[in-house]
């Protein structure tokens, strides 16, 4: 049967804690959208004044209230995007392709915003304020979906930091035995050979060529059969054939 793989202990830990930062991040845009104008303006000015400290030591500034509060809506927003993504990778690995889910949430969530802020004495909602939480939630999401990615990118090279080793530097393969050359075979002494005196050499006799003797053969021959004999015709006797067709042709 089919075994259900276990959850990692830290891939617990950490759905636990985005999921928390997921939920706070949300109940915070909700909770300042409940305030009262009142509240909101002293509060946008405390903001202002700790903004504009920072960014006159960097030699920026001074922002308006305006600025201020957009950019803390901007803010807001964003943060929620970041953690939403965290979030979305901790349950699934195939983030990319649910990545609708936390655009049409993120969507929605900056439309109940702005709702909300019509039931509240001294607020109101714009259209132009949804779309910039909008784009602070896609510019949280891309940041996070950014730092992911690098993540994922050094797990990669730290788990295959030794494969490039291979080819690059090659194991070292012991050394062949040098063959040591054979051993050459002493020197034989040469044996002196006598010299043998030469033969004379003698020509041998030829034999006449006699033809073979053919065994004689009695053979019977048959007697020719006698052929028929033409005799000449007398001289006068052709004259009287000749004299009869003659004869013949006139009487014609």
């Amino acid at each position: 049967m089919y075994q259900k793989k276990r959850t990692s202990p830290f891939t617990i830990f950490f759905r636990i804690l985005f999921t928390a930062c997921l939920i706070y991040s949300v109940v915070f845009i909700f909770q300042n959208s409940l305030q009262i104008a009142e509240q909101s303006s002293l509060r946008s000015e405390q903001v202002q004044q700790v903004v504009n400290e920072v960014a006159g030591t960097v030699g920026l500034g001074p922002f308006s209230l305006h600025v201020i509060r957009k950019m803390a809506h901007f803010t807001e927003f964003m943060m929620m995007g970041f953690w939403f993504m965290l979030c979305l990778r901790v349950y699934t690995r195939h983030f990319i392709k649910h990545i609708s889910w936390p655009l049409f949430l993120g969507l929605g969530t900056a439309v109940t915003d702005e709702t909300i802020q019509i039931f509240v004495d001294g607020r109101g909602s714009s259209v132009k304020d949804v779309w910039i939480d909008f784009a602070g939630f896609l510019v949280g999401l891309f940041v996070a979906l950014v730092i992911l990615m690098f993540f994922r990118m050094c797990v990669i090279l730290f788990v295959h930091r030794h494969d490039d080793r291979e080819f690059v530097e090659p194991e070292p393969q012991p050394r062949p035995a040098k063959k040591r050359p054979a051993a050459r075979p002493a020197p034989q002494p040469q044996e002196e050979w006598e010299d043998e005196e030469e033969e004379e050499w003698q020509e041998e006799p030829r034999s006449q060529y006699e033809p073979p003797v053919r065994s004689t053969r009695k053979t019977t021959r048959r007697a020719p059969e006698p052929q028929p004999q033409w005799e000449p015709v007398p001289q006068q006797q052709k004259e009287e054939e000749e004299s009869y067709d003659t004869s013949i042709e006139i009487e014609y």
